[in-house]
């Protein structure tokens, strides 16, 4: 096999990079970008079974070599990184958080290449939205890492032992690796998404085309037809796909593929699309990839934090200038010498590469406890989930994806020496309105439960999709309706959910991106095949409702929060840090909330007039003067961009005063 170096290759590297650079930027014809990485792990698995395969053949095979060609490619440019980083976040963002602790868990992931299952455990609904997550960008780092420490040893078995079946077995490894893909991403698409042996088949298709499994002589006419189906294989995606696209899955079988054709295309060197990979500023482009990757991310997620609010076409595009200008630099000064290897010998590199990894751990760990430490220098009250800025959120009381429930096991709230008269239920916005109601309860002397499943709207018999996890929400929905009906002391039913994300099939702003294509199926098949969302909304509403009334027991349903599409506490402190009104800033007008929810409340005033449910409204107390506050005092009324803090949940707590002093007087 000639390995000679083929500048097609950097070419492609140069689409792949900039797809991503130009999706992570918010670039919206560049929706799909993120299928570079795919094209990516393509690449690494062909030019990484080519050089095992060349060394094997000339027995000159060495896991030390390799393992020291890993560690001068990867490590210096990332250490530079990691340093950066951990620099900026302790410059920028609020040490006395959650969302800072993840961020050192997230250096310590990095440091011990296993971010991808890192970021794959932290996908929940309460997790720090991936804007604010500097290193989230590491996961293919891990994945490949991973593929590199099992590969060698996995190839070197094969042609010890069966070196004639390597390419049926790579093909078979690969086809059973796509297949779990397909399924999972089906089911769990943030699995599918990050772990290793579900992306392994990108890699191992790459490999198969080193082994020489595919015919190399093909003539300029087919080379250059292939050469041209893979590139649209490889770039149609990038304009096509969406953050809703079933990813990985299927919808990554046409860029891999494509990969494939372009590299296979371009081994004589001939094929136009070759020579148009080839030419120099794509080169070059190809040649800072990794830089480019490395660095891309932290810089746009580090200045689009510090702005706050959308970059202006000429800001973005200095930002873009500003990223290839630094990862050039990081290429010319820290990769490059790097990998020579008259730069260390392999004992100090290996060396180097313990030391990198201890203090990428030890800066981790520092950051991780950086505000305990603190709390107990200062001896003030640590960080933890009941600080006003957080979400109150009650986990136990929280139906588990990962559990399989059998019972409901609610939380108490309210005045605890009462018998429960009422009962709150719903998904995460329960709790978001946790203190709210605990606050107002205890002050009308009287006690209530409340249970949640995270997005998990009260629809009868409606299942969310795509779903999260393998407990359905139909199951829940039913176990609160039983436990309500074999509890006739509660007598009053709140539901809380976030209404609209599921009537419209949409989040709000541009962080929310990912929530299209959310919806309600039907699963009791009442309902006409061709109905619309609005409809199977509207009945499974109706159906918990009217499950509940039967049951003659009174109906309040919390009107939906007004959405905000950015984190509020991080963008309300660097407001604060820098002088900034945030309310000015993000603030959604008060017009802006009612044509959002326009349907909302159409469909649950109908409800009211058929029904007599009750409506609580907490709008009316977060908008005023025309704008719906996300901060009062510089500190936020919300804990992410759509749940209320516990600060945010105590300010509205007056207007369920009504509902509960009825509730006293009802009980007397």
């Amino acid at each position: 096999m000639n390995l000679s170096y083929r500048k097609d290759i950097d070419g492609l590297r140069a689409i792949s990079v900039l797809a991503v650079l130009f999706n992570h930027a918010g670039i919206s014809w560049f929706s799909g970008g993120y299928i570079g990485v795919d094209i990516f792990f393509v690449i690494s698995g062909y030019l990484i079974t080519s050089i095992i395969f060349r060394e094997i053949q000339s027995n000159q095979f060495s896991l030390i070599r390799f393992y020291e060609r890993r560690i001068r490619r990867i490590l210096p440019a990332l250490l530079g990184l990691l340093v950066f980083t951990v620099t900026a976040c302790a410059m920028l963002y609020d040490h006395d958080t959650e969302k800072f602790k993840e961020f050192g868990k997230s250096v310590i992931a990095t440091a011990l290449f296993v971010s991808n299952i890192n970021f794959w455990k932290e996908a929940g609904y309460f997790s720090a939205p991936s804007q604010l997550k500097p290193l989230l960008h590491t996961w293919s780092l891990a994945v490949e890492e991973q593929f590199y420490i099992l590969y060698p040893l996995f190839m070197f078995a094969i042609y010890r032992y069966a070196k004639k079946m390597a390419p049926f077995i790579l093909t078979g490894v690969a086809i059973l690796s796509f297949g779990f893909a397909v399924y999972t991403t089906l089911n769990n698409p943030s699995t599918a998404f990050y772990l290793f042996h579900l992306r392994a088949w990108e890699l191992l298709i790459g490999g198969m085309l080193a082994l020489n499994f595919f015919p190399t002589e093909l003539g300029k006419k087919y080379s250059n037809l292939i050469g041209f189906m893979g590139l649209a294989l490889t770039t149609v995606p990038i304009f096509l796909y969406t953050k809703s696209t079933a990813f990985p899955g299927l919808a990554a079988l046409a860029p891999v593929l494509g990969a494939v054709l372009i590299l296979f295309s371009g081994m004589d060197g001939k094929s136009l699309v070759a020579r148009f990979l080839s030419i120099s500023p794509l080169v070059f482009i190809g040649q800072i990839s990794y830089s480019l990757y490395l660095w891309h991310w932290p810089l746009v997620i580090f200045v689009k934090y510090y702005k706050i609010t959308p970059l202006t076409p000429i800001e973005l595009g200095l930002l873009i200038l500003m990223i290839i200008l630094i990862s050039a630099l990081s290429w010319h000064f820290v990769e490059t010498p790097f990998r020579s290897k008259q730069f260390l010998s392999t004992k100090q590199i290996f060396t180097f590469g313990a030391s990198t990894m201890v203090l990428m751990l030890m800066a981790g760990v520092t950051v991780y406890g950086l505000n305990d430490f603190l709390s107990v220098v200062s001896g003030r009250e640590p960080a933890n989930e009941n600080k006003k800025g957080e979400v109150w959120k009650l986990t136990k009381c929280n139906i588990n994806y990962t559990d399989n429930p059998t019972a409901l096991t609610p939380c108490d709230i309210g005045e605890k020496s009462k018998i429960p008269s009422f009962m709150i239920m719903g998904d995460s916005h329960s709790p978001s309105y946790g203190k709210a109601i605990h606050t107002s309860a205890v002050k009308n002397n009287i006690s209530g439960l409340l249970t949640y499943a995270q997005m998990c709207p009260t629809l009868l018999d409606m299942a969310p999709v795509p779903r999260r996890g393998d407990v359905p929400c139909v199951k829940y929905n039913h176990m609160a309706i039983s436990f309500i009906q074999e509890h006739p002391e509660i007598k009053t039913v709140i539901l809380a959910a976030r209404w609209t994300l599921w009537l419209e099939e949409s989040g709000y702003g541009d962080l929310e991106q990912g929530y299209e294509g959310y919806h309600v199926v039907d699963t009791i098949n009442e309902s006409p095949p061709d109905a619309s969302n609005e409809y199977l909304f509207t009945l499974g509403l109706e159906r918990t409702i009217k499950a509940l009334t039967k049951m003659d027991r009174q109906v309040v349903i919390i009107a939906p929060l007004p959405e905000i599409g950015y984190d509020v506490p991080s963008a309300n402190y660097v407001a604060n840090r820098t002088g900034r009104d945030i309310n000015a800033l993000i603030a959604p007008t008060l017009d802006e909330y009612l044509s959002r929810n326009q349907r909302t409340f159409a469909i649950l005033e109908a409800f009211k007039q058929e029904y007599g449910i009750q409506l609580i409204e907490p709008w009316k107390m977060l908008c005023v003067d025309g704008k719906c506050r996300v901060a009062v005092n510089g500190i936020p009324l919300y804990g992410d961009d759509d749940h209320l803090s516990i600060f945010g949940s105590e300010l509205i707590s007056p207007i369920f005063d009504p509902l509960f002093a009825a509730i006293k007087d009802a009980n007397k």
